[in-house]
């Protein structure tokens, strides 16, 4: 059985206000969640690299504050790796929503757009389905991340 569309129900103004306002929340909160991802990254990378010098800078350092600043660092690079991963899904939760409208709207139809075809490509339809893992560019985004975090957590108590 294939999902009704817009086509298939007579739909009133107030219905399509509802999605399309439905649509611009979805859409909004995905890109919020993308945006906050690469800030979380780039920050989060800057941060390690400015502590890491500041600890460098201090070779008198007492070895029990590098191993405290560094705990502090694992725990937080833990966390914020967590975040990240968690982000996706509901990234990908959103993207969800705004596939659903889509389909109900009938913008996958071959002939949505007359002889241009339909509005969205197919293979949008299983982008929402695919998981962190199968994901290279979020994935190593995230192992980027959480190894950069790891890394310098370990020199700080190294050094």
């Amino acid at each position: 059985m294939t999902n009704p569309s817009a086509s298939d129900f007579n739909v009133s103004a107030q219905r399509q206000a509802l999605l399309v306002a439905f649509y611009q929340t979805s859409w909004n909160e995905m890109s919020w969640r993308r945006n906050a991802g690469y800030r979380t990254i780039i920050l989060g990378l800057g941060y390690f690299a400015v502590l890491l010098t500041v600890v460098a800078m201090q070779p008198n350092m007492a070895f029990s504050i590098r191993i405290g600043i560094g705990s502090v660092m694992l725990i937080g690079t833990l966390f914020g790796g967590g975040y990240l991963a968690s982000n996706y899904r509901k990234y990908m939760a959103a993207a969800k929503q705004t596939v659903l409208i889509e389909e109900f709207m009938g913008a996958y139809e071959p002939h949505f757009l007359g002889n241009l075809g339909p509005l969205m490509p197919p293979d949008r339809k299983r982008r929402p389905e695919v998981p962190l893992t199968g994901d290279p560019i979020s994935l190593l985004s995230v192992l980027a991340f959480t190894s950069g975090g790891v890394i310098t957590a370990l020199a700080i108590m190294a050094m």
